[in-house]
């Protein structure tokens, strides 16, 4: 297992990591899901990352782990303080963080917007660098969909901008925790006319705040069945979000890189182009191991080890 790196994307809701080959990138092992730090008490971290971690680094010299996502937060197991934008892949791997009392572990810092209002991201940085190395360019714009998803903007090879969305929590709240998600089937499978509709209520006037209570009124008296719910209340959300990105990030006829998992490519790319925007969708595992390899290659030259580019 020589000449091998660990890469771990550990958020608040998920754990995956990957063992890979340190000069091909090949995959050699992967752990697919895990526990989030949200399932963690702070003092169970270390004892977590060995029981998860423990096999791919019993050797004489352990594997290098380079950990991304919230586990770099305030809340996570050690903070790691965000560069304020403009930043390069260099700077981010400049910024990256040893692990205090364990032996050659590295928490990539995140990113965030040093103006009025704030943002910061943590994890998507990345996916954004990863996506970019991908795509062959230095300039390009991107929608990483998600709990909070996040639009983005890098010029000349720096993220300069990008903008939050609480789309994804806001839809497991109004679902756990209101009335629109009273009498839900945990097992509603997806309606893409319902999805549709969600999409046509949220071009129309009035705010998001307005068009949320739809999802109930519908039910009651519009003909949207109780199992649609969760569809139409997907596309209220998700078009609602690119309706208001869509102000602060027109469509250009340029490529939009999108960035998510399987499951939200269809629908995000629905709402897209139905805003008008092109899109170019981008698997979000493959951003993440390409973006965080390229930072493992900045900082170990930056730390001045023999390496490969990995």
């Amino acid at each position: 297992m020589g000449n091998s790196v660990i890469i771990v994307d550990w958020g608040t809701s998920s754990f995956r990591a990957w063992l890979i080959d340190e000069e091909t990138g090949r995959v050699r092992d992967s752990i697919a899901e895990g526990r989030g730090m949200g399932a963690l008490d702070t003092r169970e971290f270390p004892a977590y990352f060995d029981e998860c971690l423990g096999a791919w680094r019993a050797r004489t010299i352990p594997p290098p782990v380079y950990m991304a996502g919230m586990v770099g937060a305030a809340q996570g197991w050690q903070e790691a303080p965000q560069p304020p934008l403009p930043v390069t892949i260099r700077e981010v791997a400049r910024q990256t963080v040893p692990v205090s009392g364990a032996d050659d572990v590295w928490i990539v810092p995140g990113v965030r917007v040093a103006a009025d209002p704030p943002d910061v991201m943590r994890g998507e940085e990345v996916q954004i660098f990863g996506a970019l190395a991908l795509s062959g360019g230095q300039d390009a714009r991107f929608c990483l969909p998600g709990t909070h998803s996040k639009w983005a903007h890098v010029a000349n090879g720096a993220l300069v901008d990008f903008h939050t969305s609480m789309t994804g929590e806001v839809y497991a709240v109004m679902l756990g925790h209101s009335i629109l998600g009273r009498g839900l089937e945990e097992s509603a499978g997806e309606n893409s006319a319902a999805f549709q509709l969600g999409l046509e209520q949220a071009d129309r006037s009035g705010g998001l705040l307005l068009h949320l209570f739809t999802a109930r009124t519908r039910v009651l008296f519009g003909g949207l069945p109780l199992t649609a719910v969760r569809s139409y209340l997907s596309g209220l959300l998700i078009g609602s979000e690119v309706r208001a990105m869509a102000e602060l990030t027109p469509p250009d006829g340029k490529e939009l890189l999108l960035i998510s998992a399987t499951a939200l490519r269809e629908p995000y790319q629905a709402a897209l182009t139905r805003a008008g925007y092109r899109c170019h969708w981008i698997d979000s595992g493959a951003a993440t191991l390409r973006g965080v390899r390229e930072v493992i290659a900045h900082h170990r030259q930056q730390e001045g080890r023999a390496g490969t580019d990995v």
